[in-house]
């Protein structure tokens, strides 16, 4: 069924978008081997020249990311009550307007159409998209600590590793329950393009921007305490759930979203680790994608378009 809808994508067709989408990938990357401007700037402006070149994007989207770059280095100061509150709503406006695509000159990407993978579940189109992951990247260059020392890592993965493989053992279970998916185990045609897009451009910034951006900022205006962390919890899970309506319209569904959301800010919030949520996130999802009904079983989930 899969190779009877799926051409092979051959990336070297499309030198400059794939040579993009390369160096858009490093600019994440890099942020983990020496976070320095020289760097993630570099890949990012090539990035975005070939983006330029390649027509994913025009000249008239720099506005927005310039607009972003600069409520987030504004946000890394000391700016208190109104005027922080101002560039946080921006910083969430313009970075909510780049989710959905709503920004003027970005075109997209579709590196995938209308693919059926499991024979219950609606079809899946896959883009590798320029606007979204720019949601995580300037916060996360600019403001969101990484981890530096393997004591740090070690430290993390302790308590990550197995609050995720129980987070995905009970979502997973729920979702059996729920009829939202099926025991379906198989390696997808697409699973390669699928699995660099998911972790670069999906998991990371999504994390980036919810929990390293969103949800501390919530919880430094709700004050210090445990409530205030529950309530910036609670906040972001339910923007996060608003933000998959457009994929997911049926109520289970939908649920499973907020719960996943609720496991990704839990495990922030006490390892103090972004990477520690981007791990959980891309875990569960590479868990659903390899052994259940995906994108979900057709009659709950409204379109399998992965934007």
């Amino acid at each position: 069924m899969q190779d009877a809808t799926f051409s092979h994508i051959l990336f070297w067709q499309h030198p400059l978008s794939s040579l993009c989408f390369f160096c858009y990938a490093m600019s994440l990357l890099s942020l983990w081997a020496k976070k320095t401007p020289w760097l993630w700037g570099s890949f990012l402006t090539v990035a975005y020249a070939l983006a330029i070149q390649a027509n994913i994007a025009t000249a008239v989207s720099i506005i927005p990311i310039l607009l972003l770059l600069l409520c987030h280095y504004l946000l890394k100061r000391e700016i208190h009550s109104a005027g922080r509150l101002f560039l946080f709503a921006l910083a969430t406006t313009l970075s909510s307007l780049l989710f959905f695509h709503l920004l003027p000159g970005f075109h997209n990407w579709k590196i995938v159409n209308a693919l059926q993978i499991s024979a219950s579940a609606f079809p899946t189109t896959l883009w590798l998209n320029f606007d979204k992951p720019l949601i995580g990247l300037i916060p996360l260059a600019l403001s969101i600590p990484l981890i530096e020392s393997r004591a740090q890592m070690r430290s993390a993965a302790k308590i990550a590793i197995p609050l995720t493989a129980l987070g995905i053992f009970i979502l997973l279970g729920a979702s059996l329950s729920l009829r939202v998916v099926a025991w379906d185990p198989k390696i997808p045609t697409i699973f390669f393009p699928w699995f660099f897009n998911n972790l670069i451009f999906v998991a990371i910034p999504e994390e980036a921007f919810f929990r390293g951006f969103f949800q501390k900022e919530v919880g430094k205006w709700l004050g210090k305490g445990t409530w205030a962390r529950v309530g910036a919890l609670i906040a972001t899970s339910v923007l996060f759930t608003l933000f998959h309506v457009k994929w997911a319209i049926d109520p289970s569904m939908l649920s499973i979203v907020f719960l996943s959301s609720i496991l990704y800010g839990l495990i922030y919030e006490v390892t103090e680790s972004i990477e520690a949520s981007i791990f959980c996130h891309f875990l569960l999802n590479l868990v659903h994608f390899l052994f259940f009904t995906y994108p979900a079983l057709s009659n709950s989930i409204i379109a399998g378009t992965i934007r």
